[in-house]
């Protein structure tokens, strides 16, 4: 009777929360809350955020907003659609000249929030509206996403697109009468998800179709997405801005986005990012934190309904939404697991469907149901990811991190003076929320006080990403190596933005030479010339000056620029300002860094020549 009593008190906690307006504002907040400290707090990073960002940045200083060029070349492997929403958001919160990457990472915020409501409204379809609660809840404070949510690229708003379209034909599937809107719903998100990310966002549906079509020897549900509306809608959103692109790039465009890029990804492990079958799942235990808690008790409970123990051998609503789910999920997966190329973030959207599956298992853990191996498995799984956060976030990881990259350092003395001047010690007052409110998810489940179990992994969720995304990451200079490179063009007077202490006119552009990552182009200018286009000259004309050179020394075409300038200099009389050398990890890479700036200008100095 007691427990009894407890189960439906836990259900009637659930029903008030996910009841009415309010469970709208809460799914939206906790997105947002999560992720947003990344947003402002987190520098550009590379590669892909930063040449997003600066080809959104060049959209708005060329006017052109059909072509997507970075720098001089053009970008013609994605559509345009991320660029113009950057581009919009910049526009209305910022400035081009700004150079400030949060303004192009506020569609991503967005798509965040609007993925956890889209699921909201995908569940409600398929199930209770606790379940639907529950599921877009765990999806909303997830790892992947929220971390997705503060970088400018395509997936934040991709897998709110999918998610939209998956959502109409959820509705579709569940016998739906309003068909027409529902199928113009479906075919607008297609479209906005094809500019987007092209026929990546398109495939979950496709295969969703394909699944309950083999499953059921049925597809009359989805016929009224053949209803010649919503593939006209499709072209009409689509085709002009491919057509016109073709000939702005001369037909190259298509080439490089299907005949290359795409190709590529699907042929062999494109720029090296590759990895077997199984690498998506060996990322599970964080990337899909916190609907692990939940994650293997629910999948034991589908394998059981599938097998005919329960659900009247997936008979009824639930068990239709159970069907969907699957096939939502696990062809998506495959997809993604098979595929040669293979970055952590393309699976993501699989996860809305598991994350559905967990809140449905929540719910049926809630009301008694029991699956004890299982759920241990499960509280095990989660606690393995709330370590590795915890460790990634803790002093001791930092220094292990430092101490395994300070190694690799080639320059005399520079593994002594890197790990000097990377002492950044990491406050444990800020881990301990996330710490204890993990501890008591573990806790609070292996009590079987699941609903208890379920708030407590999703606080834990945005505590930890807040003690990550505010406090350790900013503060890790060592790992930031264009924010490392700034210190020094700053302290040589190099940027073309000047500064407080420098005196005379900037340089116009800053020349890099050993260190190309699209963070620095994004930061210090587009005029910023990167290997290989960098000249390495001492020009004879004065109205060339100052210039304002970068080099990484642990790279030999930087060391031997800096001998050549130096020498240049000295010999031609010009004054010049040198700072550094200031150590970073180019995590892009995985190589060090050692930075010196110079700066030259055409009149020998005053006094002595800077250090």
């Amino acid at each position: 009777m007691r427990a009894a009593a407890r189960y439906e008190a836990m259900m009637s906690v659930l029903d008030r929360v996910s009841a009415g307006w309010k469970a709208w504002v809460l799914l939206a907040l906790i997105p947002l809350v999560a992720a947003a400290p990344g947003v402002f707090t987190m520098p550009a990073l590379d590669r892909d955020e930063s040449r997003f960002a600066q080809a959104s940045k060049q959209m708005l200083e060329s006017r052109d907003f059909i072509e997507i060029r970075y720098q001089d070349e053009g970008r013609n492997k994605k559509p345009a659609g991320i660029h113009w929403l950057q581009a919009a958001s910049t526009a209305a919160f910022s400035s081009a000249e700004a150079n400030q990457i949060w303004s192009y990472r506020l569609p991503s915020l967005a798509g965040a929030v609007l993925a956890t409501l889209a699921l909201f409204w995908t569940g409600l379809a398929l199930f209770s509206r606790p379940v639907a609660f529950a599921g877009a809840a765990l999806f909303g404070a997830g790892l992947l996403l929220t971390s997705e949510a503060h970088i400018s690229k395509t997936d934040a708003v991709l897998v709110a697109l999918v998610i939209w379209g998956m959502g109409a034909l959820a509705r579709l599937y569940a016998g739906r009468e309003d068909v027409r809107p529902l199928a113009i719903a479906f075919w607008l998100a297609m479209s906005f998800a094809f500019l987007i990310k092209g026929p990546v966002g398109p495939m979950a549906p496709a295969l969703a179709i394909a699944g309950i079509a083999l499953w059921e020897r049925r597809w009359d549900w989805a016929r009224p997405l053949l209803w010649w509306a919503g593939p006209a809608l499709f072209v009409v959103l689509v085709l002009p801005w491919f057509a016109w692109v073709q000939l702005a790039t001369g037909g190259d465009y298509l080439e490089g986005a299907v005949g290359k890029d795409l190709r590529d990804k699907l042929v062999t492990a494109s720029e090296g990012h590759g990895g077997p079958p199984g690498y998506h799942l060996a990322h599970l235990a964080t990337h899909f934190f916190p609907a692990t808690l939940l994650l293997i008790p629910s999948a034991a409970l589908v394998i059981d309904a599938l097998r005919g123990k329960t659900l009247d051998g997936l008979a009824g609503p639930e068990a239709s939404g159970l069907r969907f789910l699957m096939v939502w999920a696990v062809p998506t997966w495959l997809v993604f697991e098979l595929l040669p190329t293979k970055l952590s973030h393309y699976i993501l959207p699989a996860y809305p469907a598991l994350a559905l599956l967990c809140g449905w298992g929540l719910v049926q853990l809630i009301e008694g149901v029991r699956a004890r191996w299982a759920e241990r498995a499960s509280l095990v799984l989660f606690a393995l990811g709330a370590a590795a956060l915890c460790l990634i976030g803790s002093s001791w990881g930092v220094a292990l991190f430092q101490a395994e990259a300070a190694g690799d350092f080639q320059r005399a003395g520079a593994s002594e003076a890197v790990l000097e001047t990377w002492d950044t010690p990491v406050p444990l007052i800020t881990l301990v929320p996330g710490l204890a409110l993990a501890g008591a998810a573990i806790a609070a489940g292996a009590s079987a006080r699941w609903a208890t179990a379920g708030v407590a992994a999703v606080l834990a969720s945005v505590a930890l990403g807040w003690h990550l995304r505010a406090v350790v990451l900013p503060g890790q200079v060592w790992m930031q190596p264009t924010t490392t490179a700034r210190l020094a063009l700053a302290e040589a007077c190099g940027l073309p933005e000047g500064g407080p202490s420098c005196a005379g006119s900037a340089p116009a552009r800053v020349q890099a030479v050993g260190y190309a990552e699209p963070s620095l182009v994004f930061t210090t200018g587009t005029e910023t010339t990167i290997p290989p286009n960098t000249a390495i000259a001492v020009p004879d004309d004065p109205s060339a000056y100052p210039l304002s050179y970068l080099l990484n020394v642990e790279d030999e075409a930087g060391a031997a620029a800096l001998t050549a300038l130096v020498e240049a200099a000295l010999r031609d009389g010009r004054c010049m300002t040198k700072a550094g050398p200031l150590y970073a990890l180019n995590y892009s890479n995985g190589d060090p860094v050692a930075f010196v700036a110079l700066r030259l200008d055409a009149a020998p100095c005053a006094g002595e020549a800077r250090p």
